[in-house]
C-alpha cells in the first residue's frame, strides 16, 4: 500500500513539474521542428547543491537532435522525446555565456578526444556535466558542482576535467567564434553550442639590406627591432607588438583572421628605421611569415689626410724631398675600440698613398683617402647605393712609408685649428647618430712630416804629409767652409730659408782640422761645400770645392778621406848663430844644440862648424846631405815627415826651444840655458846672434833622518811609518832643475832594504831658487817585521837641465853616519781585563740557563788604524781547563779597528750555567792582528788562571715559597661543608730564573691524618704551568672537590715546583709540604640544618566531571545508540538514491 502512495505522490509531482515547464507562447505552425529524443543513459548523476547537500540522484541520458548530440539545458525539468523549436542562442543568452559553456564543450571534447580510455557515453556525460555547471553559475541553480557518480567516472578524472574546462575558458577567450541554439517544446529545453577556431598567426623575418657591412660585425644587431601590428592601414589600432631576436625573427603572435598593417617602430642597433608600411594577412590555424630588411647605418664623409712640411708648415717640400708617394695603411674594426685595445687583426686593411693634386687656386696639395684612385693595395671598399662608406665601428690609420726625403718617426696628424699632435696611431669611432652614422673627430688632418737631415764633415790636411794633422807649430784649425744649396726648393737651415745657390751655412774647423755641422743641419738635397779662409800656419794652395748629397737622417755625410779632403802648404822656415866662451870670445867648434819643436816634440842637432858658426838654411848644408844626423856640421836639417825640399826652409812653422848640449867643447862651463824661437815666415832665417857659455861651482850634501811623526831617531815597528830624510844643499845654481834620489840601507847587513822585495826609495825633484837650499824626502813603509833594526838613508843629485840625460852631480852615502840613522824598535802590546756579570754588573752570577759574563779589556800599545781581533774563552778554575758546555768550549770574539794606540773594548759570553753553581769561572784572551785576514797573527795574550779581575763566580739558584690557602668564595680561612667547595692557594715564589717555564703542583692534604685528601677514591690536586716574567712572582692554585663529608676536618695543601724547560724531564726545584703550616690550611667546618617547615592544612581534592581512562562509563549503551543512529542513516541514504528521475 505505502509503494502505490509513494508511485502516486510521484507521478503527481512530475505531472505538475511538466505542465510548469510548458512555454507561455504558443507554437507557430510555420516554425521548423525538430525531433529530439534521449537515445541511452549515460550514467548516474549526483546533483550536488553548493551547501555540499545532495539534491537529487538521478541516470542521465543521452540528449539529440536529429541525431545530432544536444544537452539539456534545464536541471529542474524533465525531458520528454518530441519535437522542438530551434531559436538563436543569443536570444535567451548573453555572448559571454555562450562563449563560457561554448568553449567548455569544446574542452571536455579536446580532453575526451586525447585520454581514449572514456567510453563515448562517460564522455557525453562529462561533456552534460560542464554545461550544467556553467548554467547554474550564470542561472543561479544553486548546484555548481553537479558530477557524476563516482562509480562512474573517477573523481580524479572528473576534478581534472572541471578545473581545465574553467582554464580552457579562461585562456581562450577571444580565440574561438562561439554561437549556439536552443531547443524548446514540451519538456525539459535543449541547447547545441559551438565553438570555432577563429585566430592564425604571424610573425616577421629581419634581414640587413647590405650584409656585406653587417655580417660578422658586432656594432650591428638585428636583434631588438619593434614592430607594431595595426588593424588599421593609418595604424592607429595597434593588436600586437612585435620585437626581432638575433637571427631578426621575431615570436610567432596570434591573431584573429584578417588583414593586418605592419610598421616599425623601433630600429634595430645600427640600422635605420624603416618608415614603410606592409600589409600581413593571418589566416585561420596558419602562420603567416612577413620578410622585411633594414638598411645599415654607414658614413660616406670619409677622413682626408694631407701631407705637409713638419718645419715650414706648408705643402712644399725642402731641398729634393718630396711629399708625394706616402704610404698610409687603413685598419677597419668591426666594433668599438681604443688605440688600447685594438684586437690584433683588423676586419679590413687599405694601404693609400698621397697624390699631387691643385686645388681652384692652382695651389698643389698632396692629398690621400679611401678611393680607388689612392689605392695601392688591400680588401675592397665596403660600399652602399654605390658609394664608399665606413660601416659603425673603428678605423685607424697611421703613415707606414714616409715620402721621399721625409721621416716617418716624429710624425703627427693634426685637425685644422687645433693644437692636438696624433702620433702613431689615429683611431676614429663610427657611431650611431640619429639615423645616420657619424665619424668621431676631424674629417680632414694635416699629416706633417720631418724632413730628413744630416750633415757634413770635411777634413783639412797637409799638402806635404797629407796627413790630418798640422805639422809643426801650425794648425789645421780655424779653416772656414762655405755650404751652398744646389737645390730648386728652398731648405730650412738654422731656422732661416734659403734658395738656390745661396750660402746656407759657414763652418769652421777644430784643432782635428775637421770641420763638420750638426747632423740635422742639411735637409734632404744636393750641397757643395768650399774653402773660403785658410788656417794660421798655411798657405792658400790646395783648396778646391766638393759636391756632396743629403739622403739619410741624422747621418754626417763623411769627405775625411784622402779623395776629399781639402790641402794646404805649410809655411818653412830657417836658423843660424855663433857659440863663443866667455872672456876669451874663443869660438867653439863642434858643439851641438838640439832643436825641439815646442809642438811635437820634434828634436833634431846640429853642431856649430870650427868657427863656432851654424845654420839650418840649404843654402848652407843641403837639407837632404846626412838628413838629421847631427854628428858633424856638415849634416842636413829637415823638420817633418815629408821628404826634404832645399827648395824650402829646414823648419816648419812652429817655436822651437833651442838647448847647448854637454861635450868636450863646452866642459867645465855653465851651459846657457835653453830659450825659444818663432818661424812664422815661409821661405825667412832667423839670426840667433853669438851664445856665449860661463863656468860651473861644486855643490856639498848634508841630511837629517827621523821618525816623521815624533821627530825622533827611533820608531816603533809598524805596517805604516814614515822617514823624513832633511837634506841641506849647497853651491846649486839658481834656475837649475835638479833630482835628489835616495833610499833605505839596513846598517846590519849594509844592504839595500827591501819590503815584498821591493827597495825602499824616493825622490824629489825641484828647481833651484838659491845656491843653498834645504829639501825634505819622506820613505814611507811597512816596518812591522823591522823591530831591533838600524836604517841609513842614503842620497844621490842629478842635474835634469838635459831630462833624457840626468847628471849626477853629488851623493851622500855614509852607513856609519848618525844624522841618517834611525832605529825600529819592538812594538809590545799590552792587555788588561776585567770580568763581570752583564746584568748586575758583580763578580757573583746566579746559576741559570742563560747567564752573561762581560769581560771589559783594556789594550794598550795598538797600531792606529789596524785592524785586530780579540779571542776570549771561559776557563773552569779548579780544573784549570776550558769551560764546555753540552760539550762545546764559551768563547767569544770581536773584531776591531784601532782608532788610537789605547782602546777598551768588551766582549760578551753567554751560557747555560744553571749546573755550574759553585764554581769560578776565567776569561782567558788573545788578540790578533788580521792585516792579513788569511793569516792573522797573535800580538797579545792574557792568559792568568789566578787573575781575580778575570774570574766570576757561578752561585746556586734558591726558590723560595710561601702559600696561603683560603676560601675561593668568601677568602676566609674557615670553608662551610658542601658538594662543592674551591680553595685557592696563593703561592709567592722567589728566585725564578726570568724566561723559564715551570709547573707548580699541589694537592690537599688531612692535617689529622698527615696523608692525601682522598674524594671518590682520587687526590684533589691541580697544577699551573707558567713562564717567569720576573724573578719574584705569585701565582694562583685552585682545588675544587666535593667537602660535604669533611665537616670538622683541616687540610693542608702542599706544593711543589717544577722547571720544565725539557717538558720530558721535569725537574724539581722547590717545595712547600709542612703539614703544621698555618699559611696552608683550612678548615672545613659542618653544614647547619635547614629549619623543618609546618604541613599546611590539606585541601580536599576537586573530582574532575570528565571520564578518565578505565573509569566505569557504560560504554554498552553509547554502542547501542550509535549503531540506532547508524542504521536510520544507512535507510535514509538508501531511500535518497531509490529516486531516480523519470521521463516519458
Amino acid at each position: 500500500m505505502n509503494k502505490i502512495l509513494k508511485r502516486l505522490l510521484t507521478g503527481v509531482l512530475t505531472l505538475a513539474t511538466v505542465f510548469t515547464a510548458l512555454p507561455t507562447t504558443a507554437v507557430h505552425a510555420a516554425e521548423t521542428q525538430y525531433w529530439t529524443e534521449s537515445e541511452e543513459r549515460v550514467g548516474i548523476v549526483e546533483k550536488v547543491m553548493n551547501d555540499g547537500s545532495i539534491g537529487s540522484t538521478f541516470n542521465e541520458g543521452h540528449m539529440t537532435v536529429e541525431g545530432e548530440d544536444a544537452y539539456c539545458i534545464d536541471i529542474n525539468t524533465g525531458f520528454k522525446n518530441g519535437y522542438k523549436t530551434r531559436s538563436d542562442a543569443s536570444t535567451r543568452m548573453t555572448a559571454y555565456q555562450i562563449e563560457d559553456v561554448a568553449l567548455s564543450l569544446e574542452y571536455v571534447k579536446q580532453y575526451t578526444k586525447s585520454h581514449t580510455g572514456l567510453s563515448s557515453q562517460h564522455a557525453y556525460l562529462l561533456r552534460q556535466l560542464v554545461v550544467w555547471q556553467r548554467l547554474s553559475v550564470h542561472l543561479g541553480w544553486s548546484c555548481d558542482n553537479v558530477r557524476a557518480s563516482y562509480d562512474e567516472i573517477s573523481k580524479s578524472v572528473q576534478d581534472e576535467v572541471f578545473a581545465g574546462a574553467k582554464a580552457f575558458v579562461r585562456e581562450n577567450k577571444g580565440r574561438y567564434d562561439c554561437y549556439g541554439y536552443i531547443y524548446t517544446g514540451e519538456g525539459q529545453d535543449l541547447g547545441q553550442f559551438f565553438a570555432e577556431l577563429a585566430v592564425g598567426n604571424g610573425k616577421i623575418q629581419k634581414s640587413s639590406s647590405n650584409t656585406t657591412v653587417t655580417n660578422g660585425n658586432d656594432c650591428y644587431s638585428l636583434s631588438g627591432a619593434t614592430y607594431g601590428v595595426y588593424s588599421d592601414k593609418g595604424c592607429t589600432k595597434s593588436v600586437a607588438t612585435l620585437t626581432t631576436n638575433a637571427n631578426g625573427n621575431t615570436d610567432t603572435v596570434e591573431l584573429r583572421a584578417a588583414t593586418y598593417y605592419v610598421k616599425e617602430t623601433k630600429a634595430p642597433k645600427g640600422f635605420q628605421l624603416d618608415k614603410n608600411v606592409y600589409t600581413m594577412t593571418v589566416k585561420v590555424n596558419e602562420t603567416t611569415t612577413l620578410k622585411v630588411s633594414d638598411k645599415p647605418k654607414v658614413t660616406d664623409t670619409l677622413v682626408e689626410l694631407f701631407k705637409i712640411d713638419m718645419e715650414i708648415s706648408k705643402a712644399t717640400p725642402q731641398g729634393n724631398a718630396s711629399l708625394e708617394g706616402a704610404e698610409f695603411v687603413w685598419k677597419y674594426y668591426d666594433g668599438y675600440y681604443t688605440k688600447d685595445n685594438l684586437p690584433s687583426e683588423p676586419t679590413r686593411t687599405w694601404t693609400t698613398k698621397t697624390i699631387a693634386e691643385k686645388d681652384s687656386n692652382n695651389e698643389v696639395h698632396y692629398i690621400t683617402r679611401l678611393a680607388d684612385s689612392y689605392k695601392v693595395l688591400g680588401d675592397s671598399f665596403y660600399t652602399q647605393n654605390g658609394t664608399i662608406c665606413l660601416p659603425l665601428g673603428t678605423i685607424t690609420v697611421e703613415e707606414k712609408t714616409a715620402p721621399n726625403g721625409y721621416l716617418l718617426e716624429g710624425a703627427y696628424m693634426q685637425a685644422a685649428g687645433s693644437s692636438e699632435q696624433i702620433k702613431g696611431v689615429y683611431v676614429a669611432q663610427i657611431t650611431e647618430d640619429g639615423e645616420l652614422a657619424a665619424l668621431s673627430g676631424s674629417n680632414q688632418y694635416s699629416v706633417l712630416d720631418k724632413v730628413i737631415r744630416g750633415g757634413v764633415k770635411i777634413q783639412k790636411r797637409d799638402l806635404e804629409t797629407k796627413d790630418t794633422k798640422a805639422q809643426g807649430g801650425a794648425t789645421l784649425k780655424d779653416t772656414a767652409f762655405e755650404i751652398i744649396s744646389l737645390n730648386d726648393n728652398a731648405v730650412l737651415v738654422d731656422g732661416k730659408l734659403y734658395n738656390k745657390n745661396e750660402v746656407v751655412k759657414t763652418i769652421h774647423t777644430g784643432v782635428d782640422g775637421i770641420a763638420t755641422t750638426a747632423a740635422d743641419t742639411l735637409p734632404y738635397g744636393k750641397y757643395r761645400i768650399e774653402e773660403s779662409n785658410a788656417p794660421e800656419g798655411y798657405l792658400t794652395d790646395g783648396a778646391k770645392p766638393i759636391e756632396f748629397e743629403i739622403t739619410e737622417d741624422g747621418k754626417i755625410v763623411d769627405l775625411t778621406d784622402e779623395a776629399h779632403s781639402i790641402y794646404n802648404q805649410i809655411k818653412r822656415g830657417d836658423i843660424e848663430g855663433v857659440k863663443i866662451g866667455a872672456s876669451t870670445h874663443k869660438r867653439l867648434a863642434n858643439v851641438p844644440f838640439r832643436i825641439t819643436s815646442k809642438t811635437t816634440g820634434e828634436s833634431h842637432i846640429i853642431v856649430t862648424d870650427a868657427n863656432g858658426q851654424f845654420s839650418t838654411s840649404s843654402d848652407w848644408v843641403s837639407h837632404k846631405q846626412n838628413t838629421n844626423a847631427g854628428k858633424t856640421s856638415e849634416d842636413g836639417i829637415w823638420f817633418g815627415t815629408s821628404t826634404p825640399d832645399d827648395s824650402k826652409g829646414a823648419l816648419l812653422y812652429d817655436t822651437y826651444t833651442i838647448e847647448e848640449l854637454r861635450c868636450d867643447s863646452n866642459k867645465g862651463m855653465t851651459l846657457i840655458p835653453a830659450f825659444d824661437v818663432v818661424v812664422s815666415r815661409n821661405k825667412v832665417v832667423v839670426d840667433l846672434g853669438t851664445l856665449t857659455d860661463e863656468y860651473e861651482p861644486e855643490i856639498t850634501i848634508h841630511t837629517t833622518a827621523t821618525d816623521k811623526v815624533t821627530g825622533e831617531k827611533s820608531i816603533v815597528a809598524g805596517k805604516n811609518v814614515t822617514i823624513v830624510d832633511t837634506v841641506t844643499l849647497d853651491g846649486l845654481t839658481k834656475g837649475t832643475k835638479y833630482q835628489l834620489k835616495g833610499w833605505q840601507m839596513v846598517k846590519s847587513e849594509n844592504a839595500q832594504l827591501l819590503i815584498d822585495g821591493q827597495p825602499v826609495e824616493s825622490n824629489y825633484t825641484f828647481t833651484a831658487k838659491k845656491s843653498e837650499m834645504e829639501v825634505e824626502v819622506s820613505y814611507t813603509f811597512n816596518a812591522s817585521a823591522l823591530g831591533g833594526k838600524d836604517l841609513v838613508t842614503f842620497e844621490e843629485l842629478y842635474n835634469l837641465s838635459n831630462p833624457d840625460e840626468p847628471i849626477k852631480v853629488a851623493e851622500h852615502k855614509d852607513i856609519e853616519d848618525e844624522g841618517q840613522t834611525v832605529t825600529i824598535e819592538e812594538r809590545v802590546i799590552e792587555i788588561h781585563t776585567n770580568a763581570a756579570d752583564k746584568a748586575t754588573g758583580k763578580k757573583m752570577i746566579v746559576a741559570g740557563k742563560e747567564v752573561t759574563v762581560i769581560d771589559t779589556v783594556t789594550l794598550d800599545g795598538l797600531e792606529k788604524g789596524t785592524t785586530y781581533q780579540l779571542k776570549g774563552w771561559q776557563m773552569v778554575k779548579s780544573e784549570n781547563a776550558q769551560l764546555l758546555i753540552d760539550g762545546k768550549p764559551v768563547e767569544s770574539d770581536y773584531t776591531f779597528t784601532a782608532k788610537d794606540s789605547s782602546m777598551e773594548v768588551q766582549i760578551a759570553f753567554t751560557f747555560n750555567a744553571s749546573e755550574l753553581a759553585g764554581k769560578d769561572l776565567v776569561t782567558f784572551e788573545e788578540l790578533y792582528d788580521l792585516s792579513n785576514p788569511d793569516e792573522p797573527t797573535k800580538v797579545a795574550k792574557h792568559k792568568d788562571i789566578e787573575d781575580e779581575g778575570q774570574t766570576v763566580t757561578i752561585t746556586e739558584r734558591i726558590i723560595t715559597m710561601h702559600t696561603t690557602a683560603t676560601d675561593k668564595a668568601t677568602g676566609e680561612k674557615t670553608i662551610e661543608a658542601d658538594d662543592k667547595v674551591t680553595i685557592v692557594d696563593t703561592v709567592t715564589l722567589d728566585g725564578l730564573e726570568k724566561g723559564v717555564k715551570y709547573t707548580l703542583k699541589g694537592w690537599e692534604m688531612v692535617k689529622s691524618e698527615n696523608a692525601e685528601l682522598l674524594v671518590n677514591g682520587k687526590r684533589v690536586e691541580n697544577d699551573l704551568t707558567f713562564t717567569a716574567e720576573d724573578s719574584k712572582m705569585e701565582v694562583q692554585i685552585e682545588f675544587i672537590f666535593n667537602a660535604s663529608e669533611l665537616g670538622g676536618k683541616e687540610l693542608v695543601t702542599f706544593e711543589e715546583l717544577y722547571d720544565v724547560t725539557n717538558p720530558d724531564n721535569p725537574i724539581k726545584v722547590a717545595e712547600h709540604k709542612d703539614i703544621k703550616d698555618e699559611g696552608q690550611t683550612v678548615t672545613i667546618k659542618e653544614k647547619p640544618e635547614s629549619p623543618t617547615t609546618p604541613e599546611e592544612p590539606s585541601t580536599p581534592t576537586k573530582t574532575s566531571d570528565s571520564p578518565k581512562t578505565g573509569d566505569n562509563t557504560p560504554f554498552v549503551a553509547l554502542f547501542a545508540m550509535m549503531g540506532i543512529s547508524a542504521a536510520g542513516l544507512i535507510f535514509a541514504g538508501y531511500k535518497r538514491f531509490r529516486r531516480v528521475k523519470k521521463s516519458d
